[in-house]
């Protein structure tokens, strides 16, 4: 078979799936673009995890945790804790991970597929689109993207991609590349009791202090029983746009391909067991390697007050393209040329 898109339902939703055959994802337009499956079908892999509650559609409350499924979510403007922006309040991780985008293109041949989706928000002025395209046999997704802003003032985004690991593919055979230089942390209230690594703590990318003084290589995952921790870290200072975990054991991995002027932090979000209490209760096993283009704060009231925010101008479009990468047969990657071809770790 050639690439193939596939329209179908998950539950009472509207699904979307490109394929190849060899390499699918699996998107829900209607519930703010959620890419709910990312797999490699010859090996059977699902990288993306799904939470303990799944997908559904009777969430008590419209926030993003209480609808969160797990998989990959857009966050847009904003990303992190909730905010004041300029006068309205936005939720946790941004307007558009809660809204209805709109299929507006979908284009299909036996060598590429792509499917075409734009939103606008209703608490801030802008309007985004995103293109996402699968070329034949390549485990390539390209994901272009263009935010504009329909209002007269420049305004302040935080823009990034929530893609959470899981699945078949997460376990202790997994380690992170990258070429990176430095790592840091920051506490999250919810992770005060499981978590080992203190606030503000840094280091040389991969290897971070804990609590106990002890240098804890981060690149290597922990298993689900062994470690029982919850932290939040920000990876940054790339020399070279990419990042991958490979599963040493299954010989199978996902790297991301990025622009590190745009994108220049990746926040690394860890859910190893720990998190007790709302919304885990030591229930998630998942970590997410998340493109941003700056850091949140958490000590921060207004939008005004984040620092490294971009702006976009009144009238002006930002633009984004990255690249996610499925592959097999090799332990591990050295690097990622521009084109997306691996060199594995020797």
């Amino acid at each position: 078979m050639g690439c193939e898109i596939l329209e179908h339902r998950v539950g009472s939703f509207r699904a979307i799936t490109l394929t190849d055959g060899e390499f699918s994802m699996t998107l829900l337009p209607e519930k703010g673009s959620d890419i709910i499956s990312l797999r490699h079908e010859k090996t059977d892999t699902e990288f993306l995890w799904t939470s303990p509650n799944g997908l559904r559609a009777d969430a008590p409350t419209k926030s993003f945790i209480d609808n969160y499924e797990g998989g990959w979510q857009e966050c847009f403007p904003t990303g992190g804790p909730a905010i004041n922006y300029h006068g309205a309040a936005i939720p946790q991780h941004g307007e558009v991970h809660a809204l209805c985008w709109a299929v507006t293109d979908m284009m299909k041949d036996f060598n590429e597929v792509s499917i075409t989706l734009e939103v606008d928000t209703i608490r801030t002025p802008f309007h985004l689109r995103k293109k996402i395209t699968l070329r034949y046999q390549t485990g390539i997704f390209e994901i272009e993207e263009w935010a504009t802003n329909l209002s007269e003032q420049s305004l302040p985004i935080l823009w990034g991609q929530h893609p959470a690991l899981g699945g078949n593919f997460l376990d202790e055979h997994c380690k992170i590349d990258a070429l990176a230089k430095k790592v840091w942390s920051y506490s999250l209230p919810e992770n005060s009791e499981t978590g080992q690594f203190d606030q503000s703590v840094s280091g040389e990318w991969p290897m971070l202090k804990n609590k106990r003084g002890e240098l804890v290589d981060v690149s290597e995952i922990p298993s689900s029983e062994g470690a029982r921790t919850a932290d939040m870290l920000f990876i940054g200072e790339f020399s070279d746009g990419w990042i991958s975990v490979t599963n040493k054991e299954r010989k199978v991995g996902i790297a991301y391909l990025f622009d590190p002027e745009h994108y220049k932090t990746v926040w690394f979000w860890q859910m190893y067991g720990g998190g007790l209490g709302y919304p885990w209760y030591g229930r998630a096993y998942t970590m997410a390697l998340e493109l941003f283009t700056g850091v949140p704060d958490p000590r921060a009231a207004t939008i005004e007050d984040v620092a490294g925010t971009v702006q976009i101008g009144g009238h002006q479009t930002l633009s984004s393209r990255f690249r996610v990468l499925l592959y097999k047969g090799i332990r591990g990657v050295g690097r990622i040329t521009p084109d997306g071809t691996i060199v594995p770790r020797i």
